[in-house]
């Protein structure tokens, strides 16, 4: 990594408390325990810090994802958490701690033959934009918002009902059947281990999971995963379902929204996934958000993935 008065290192379980304290200066509020360690549970180390006379003044975070790029397995990382001490903060160089714990991250774990073969994110725009210029990322992709009114009325063809345990099986039928339409994108596993990781086991939050099925028939159409923030306001956060039946769940979910008293329904999507929603007729408007991966190790395998992300704000960890 490097050797002057600014160390980097990977993140030590000792280092947690400092850690802690560090995302309380930097975002304003604090990261309960027990969200940390459910982020970075599937993690050796939760990512890299920058060292200063002894005192940590910057992180850059990594989370594992398993993928499927272009209808290959692969390992992917989220990257989260990027933070820097409000007193470094104004060095923006190469020699700076924010570039020195990505730079450090990226060129010893995501690239051919690394840990990780692509890196993604869901910076916004302005600190995209320093990490390109320092070399760091690469522009893959960006991050549109859907809005679709809630449905009084159900629908003739659909129904719904809580996902449960005895449904993993379900899940992972029709994750398998989602995965055969998606041979062109980059898309992170949505199988049942993953579902109930994110939505299930997650502390602190009120996500709703929904197995969306055929009235008549009984036959599973799909999964829907959704969290209200407001009294009128209903966020999507993930789908599970052939693409075929994703339009379906989704009128359907609009309808289920109606029922919890709630007006709008809205999601976080890349034009991957926006374009096989077309038959909802939702709103697009653009977002500050972008999907950068790395370049670090080369320019041109970054960019493999450029515009072939499927991701929505499931795929965060902080939605």
């Amino acid at each position: 990594m490097f050797n002057n008065e600014w160390q980097t290192r990977w993140a030590e379980p000792s280092d947690l408390p400092v850690l802690l304290a560090l995302f309380e200066r930097v975002f304003g509020h604090a990261m309960p325990l027990e969200m940390w360690q459910w982020k970075y549970r599937f993690a050796s180390s939760p990512g890299v810090v920058c060292v200063h006379k002894g005192d940590i003044i910057a992180f850059n975070g990594g989370m594992p994802r398993k993928a499927l790029v272009k209808g290959h397995p692969c390992s992917i990382v989220q990257m989260g958490d990027v933070m820097v001490d409000p007193a470094y903060r104004g060095i923006l160089t190469r020699r700076g701690p924010f570039y020195r714990v990505v730079q450090a991250f990226f060129a010893e774990q995501v690239g051919i033959d690394r840990p990780y073969r692509y890196a993604f994110g869901f910076p916004h725009a302005r600190h995209a934009r320093l990490g390109k210029t320092l070399k760091l990322y690469c522009a893959t992709d960006r991050i549109d918002e859907a809005h679709w009114p809630a449905r009084v009325i159900r629908r003739f063809r659909s129904t719904a009902t809580p996902i449960q345990a005895h449904h993993a099986s379900v899940v992972d039928a029709l994750w398998a059947d989602m995965v055969k339409g998606l041979g062109a994108c980059a898309v992170a596993v949505r199988d049942w281990s993953w579902l109930s990781h994110r939505y299930l086991d997650v502390p602190e939050r009120g996500y709703l999971c929904w197995l969306i099925k055929e009235r008549i028939t009984q036959r599973a159409l799909g999964v829907c995963v959704v969290r209200q923030h407001t009294a009128d306001t209903v966020e999507l956060l993930d789908i599970i379902a052939p693409l075929r039946a994703m339009p379906e769940v989704v009128k359907c979910t609009q309808h289920i929204i109606s029922r919890l008293g709630a007006k709008h329904l809205s999601a976080w999507l890349t034009p991957s996934v926006a374009q096989h929603l077309t038959d909802t007729q939702p709103q697009l408007t653009s977002t500050e958000v972008v999907v950068p991966g790395s370049q670090v190790n080369g320019l041109t395998q970054g960019m493999e993935v450029a515009e072939c992300w499927w991701l929505m704000g499931g795929d965060t960890d902080f939605r």
